[in-house]
């Protein structure tokens, strides 16, 4: 999503802000999926019941959209945080690469900090303790948001190719019309993550593998034909790169590697 959401700040400002009010907006949605799982956790007969209704699908579902918005706050506040450091790295080119090391110095940092507690806490059962966690930690980026810590400047419907959609929202038309191709492309791009997670999970697994092998098709042909010839090169080597890498990684690397009580003769065919 964070192509998508990146495209979408840049040419459609809110209130005049291309990065504050989404950046509120996914903090809001972040917090609603870590209340939802939140008030699901403790309550066992939600669960009792769905199996009793075979429902237990729908219950998933909810859980995955739950971790869906959790993690499109974080992908939202981290698009948002890069498009801004890129800003003031071409206005400050003497600065080097020193704001990359220090973001990516604490995000190093904090990754090993949760490791550190997450392990335990789960291994333990004190899964609600890691949601009001996730919780307060949603909420943490509110405050700098609101305070508008991230400067910004106030976009009117004044500016030379900015329209007014409706009220709140503008259109930067001129910037969209100028790079028309590559904001189209980024966007698909960015769009079809989540529609290639919804066809290989509702439908057959041939016609989500289908649906990829065009995907991967259409986008190199459309950098070839609109980015730089160096772009392209570097987009198709990435690209042969991820194909040939076999993941189970995510919830597929838990599902192997589960105990017998939770999944019957996963070890032996994951040792297979």
């Amino acid at each position: 999503m964070k192509p998508f959401i990146g495209v979408a700040s840049d040419l459609m400002p809110i209130r005049g802000y291309n990065k504050r009010y989404f950046a509120l907006y996914s903090i809001l949605i972040g917090l609603i999926g870590c209340s939802v799982l939140l008030g699901m956790y403790p309550n066992s007969s939600s669960v009792d019941q769905a199996k009793e209704d075979g429902t237990v699908q729908n219950l998933a579902d909810i859980i995955v959209l739950c971790f869906t918005a959790v993690s499109y706050e974080a992908a939202t506040l981290d698009i948002l945080g890069e498009g801004k450091y890129a800003e003031l790295m071409r206005l400050h080119p003497e600065s080097g690469s020193s704001i990359i090391s220090f973001k990516f110095g604490w995000s190093l940092l904090g990754g090993i900090f949760t490791q550190a507690y997450v392990g335990p806490l789960s291994d333990a059962g004190y899964f609600h303790i890691l949601f009001w966690m996730a919780l307060a930690l949603s909420l943490t980026p509110f405050y700098p948001t609101f305070a508008v810590w991230i400067p910004e400047k106030l976009r009117t419907v004044s500016e030379p190719g900015m329209i007014k959609l409706c009220k709140g929202f503008l259109f930067d038309r001129g910037a969209f019309l100028d790079k028309k191709a590559p904001f189209i492309v980024i966007t698909l791009c960015g769009l079809s993550a989540p529609l290639l997670a919804a066809l290989t999970t509702y439908c057959d697994l041939a016609i989500g593998l289908s649906f990829a092998i065009a995907l991967i098709v259409m986008f190199t042909a459309a950098t070839y034909r609109i980015f730089p010839t160096s772009f392209f090169w570097i987009f198709l080597s990435i690209v042969l790169n991820s194909m040939s890498w076999i993941s189970i990684g995510s919830a597929l690397g838990y599902y192997y590697t589960a105990s017998e009580e939770c999944v019957p003769g996963g070890k032996l065919l994951f040792s297979l």
